[in-house]
């Protein structure tokens, strides 16, 4: 038997291709994430007019650049703080200011219709990823499949990718980390305003809150939520 863990690695894509192109993990050092807001804006610009050209039709979870972006600095203004480096927390601080407003002026675009502790916010996905369900035993024929399945990833061809999966009997979901946008907006700002007065202890909480506001939700292929639909004024 081959473990799902040992098939993960074989198949599994991250989707959204912001993350594909700057390469981030979910682990990471402060030195390795942009120096300034401007450059992290860099950086990320041409993965965000790749994954605005692909078709909507493709995606089974789009995954808000400006949400991943904003994480990202989060996560690089906490480990600046840990650290004792100050200017470089102010830097993620800010550029978080700037990746998660914009994160929530376009929610409408990809918050998902769930059930979340969070009713009045939007939660938008910020990471996404194929999970494998089961184990399996490897045949000729299934390689095959594998190995289809794996050229359709290359090429961003999620859901031809799912359907060589399924001609295999392999069974994938997609697992989902969701940010309340509005929440973080709100903590974020007080973050970079509390940096601004060097309580650093109390920014680091306000930014743990947005960590801890997270959901991670895993749907199977044919559950996956639909966009949530704009409230009507």
């Amino acid at each position: 038997m081959i473990k799902k863990q040992l098939l993960a690695v074989a198949i599994a894509a991250t989707l959204s291709t912001g993350i594909i192109a700057s390469g981030m993990t979910s682990v990471f050092a402060a030195d390795d994430l942009p120096a300034t807001a401007a450059e992290s804006s860099k950086n990320a610009e041409s993965s965000k007019d790749q994954a605005s050209n692909e078709a909507v039709d493709k995606d089974f979870v789009k995954v808000s650049e400006d949400a991943l972006m904003s994480m990202r600095d989060l996560h690089g203004a906490r480990l600046a703080i840990f650290d004792g480096r100050a200017e470089k927390a102010r830097t993620y601080a800010d550029a978080a200011v700037t990746r998660i407003a914009a994160a929530v002026q376009d929610a409408d675009k990809y918050a998902l219709d769930t059930k979340a502790p969070k009713a009045d916010d939007s939660y938008v996905p910020f990471d996404a990823s194929l999970t494998v369900l089961h184990d399996f035993e490897p045949t000729a024929e299934k390689a095959k499949h594998i190995a289809k399945a794996n050229e359709h990833l290359h090429k961003g061809e999620k859901k031809e990718a799912i359907e060589a999966l399924k001609l295999a009997e392999i069974d994938v979901a997609v697992t989902t980390s969701m940010v309340p946008v509005k929440f973080a907006k709100e903590h974020i700002d007080e973050a970079s305003k509390l940096i601004g007065e060097h309580k650093y202890y109390e920014a680091n909480l306000a930014l743990k809150a947005v960590d801890d506001a997270v959901v991670v939700e895993t749907y199977g292929i044919d559950s996956v939520p639909k966009i949530k639909a704009k409230a009507k004024d």
